[in-house]
């Protein structure tokens, strides 16, 4: 993968979701509508994202960290809190590095999954500071970190003030996978297409929908990446789009023939 680093990221993608009208002029309004918010990215590439939030549960780790190994090409992105990276690691030394290492994507999610809306700006800077500390005292080096995704969804002024200051891509998602999954695995992953951005969680019915649902996707020729990945084929698009129109919001490629 070519290295990109996180403010190569942000220079690249540069228009924001939040328009004028919601975001009244202020001396650091530049600040929110620098940021674009990505829930899905490409179309063109027959690629999805599977992220997961949370991680609370290192047995949960344990058996998605099986079924990446019987499934090499697939990589993944994960969204842990501060507190489940230092947890695990006491009860699992090197579970975060394994996954580090072997090329999966570890992006901010708060430290305690605390609502950052009404935080006050500089102290989800510091919040995500403390994060990156527990991130760097598990992985043992100095980290990559490129995105970012707020706790319950709720993409806030300080949460997007944090992302421009930090060099960070905030990010949710498309789709979700939660609920059963024999009904998740029949009805939606089917209809999952790509560019999708995926939500799931470390917990049993999630990762049992992980299991069933590499199978499929494999079937379709769609092929699970990081987010890194998704977001260098936006930044391809962006590169090759004469005659085409990129959505800064969602990043999904329009051409008219």
């Amino acid at each position: 993968m070519t290295a990109v680093s996180r403010r190569d990221f942000l220079k690249l993608g540069s228009l924001s979701l939040l328009s004028s009208a919601l975001l009244p002029f202020e001396p650091d309004a530049d600040i929110y509508r620098e940021q674009p918010v990505i829930y899905r990215i490409s179309e063109r590439y027959k690629r999805i994202a599977l992220t997961y939030d949370d991680c609370y549960l290192v047995s949960m780790l344990h058996k998605l960290e099986a079924i990446l190994e019987q499934n090499p090409e697939v990589r993944i992105t994960f969204f842990p809190v501060g507190e489940a990276l230092l947890n695990n690691q006491i009860k699992d030394p090197g579970v975060w590095k394994r996954f580090y290492d072997k090329g999966h994507e570890i992006g901010y999610h708060s430290y305690d999954h605390a609502n950052l809306e009404m935080a006050p700006p500089e102290g989800v800077v510091a919040d995500f500071d403390r994060w990156l500390d527990a991130l760097r005292a598990v992985l043992g080096v100095e980290p990559q970190v490129r995105f970012a995704r707020p706790p319950f969804g709720i993409v806030s002024r300080p949460f997007l003030y944090m992302c421009a200051h930090r060099g960070l891509v905030p990010t949710i998602w498309s789709t979700g996978w939660g609920g059963p999954t024999e009904s998740i695995v029949k009805y939606t992953v089917p209809k999952v297409q790509p560019g999708e951005i995926v939500l799931l969680h470390t917990r049993p019915e999630d990762i049992d929908t992980t299991k069933k649902a590499l199978p499929e996707l494999a079937k379709c020729g769609i092929q699970p990446v990081t987010l890194s990945r998704m977001y260098l084929d936006w930044i391809k698009d962006q590169n090759e789009s004469p005659g085409c129109d990129i959505d800064s919001t969602s990043f999904v490629r329009t051409c008219i023939e």
